[in-house]
């Protein structure tokens, strides 16, 4: 008898650190999770943040280069309010443009990058 209870205290004792072995895996892969998951947002947000610095230098651009087309027209066209007339309508073609066709435009490929850099393996 006392050999099956000698047996039955080493499979206790063997279970007791299969679960403590069991308990530090899933606090590694949450510690794991945790840490994947702070990568992955800092990456997002690194990239809207460059996105934003990119913005922001193409619309400086944009409108220096607005400001030097509608002169030009002016200058062409003898009329400096024509010329700013000129390149207003075509910010409104523009405009009406990005409305009709944002879906396709902006939001599904700002999704798709969103995703992509949420699902993609970090390990590159």
């Amino acid at each position: 008898m006392s050999e099956r209870k000698r047996e039955t205290e080493e499979i206790l004792q063997s279970v007791g650190e299969t679960v403590g072995h069991l308990r530090e895996y899933v606090q590694l892969q949450l510690e794991y999770f945790r840490l994947d998951l702070a990568e992955r947002f800092a990456r997002a947000l690194a990239g809207l943040a460059l996105a934003i610095a990119v913005g922001i230098l193409l619309i400086f651009s944009l409108f220096m280069a607005t400001v030097a087309l509608a002169l030009f027209l002016g200058a062409r066209w003898q009329s400096l309010p024509l010329g700013f007339l000129a390149v207003s309508g075509v910010y409104l073609l523009l405009t009406a443009l990005v409305v009709v066709f944002k879906e396709s435009l902006l939001i599904n490929p700002l999704l798709s990058n969103l995703v992509k850099t949420f699902l993609q393996n970090t390990e590159q």
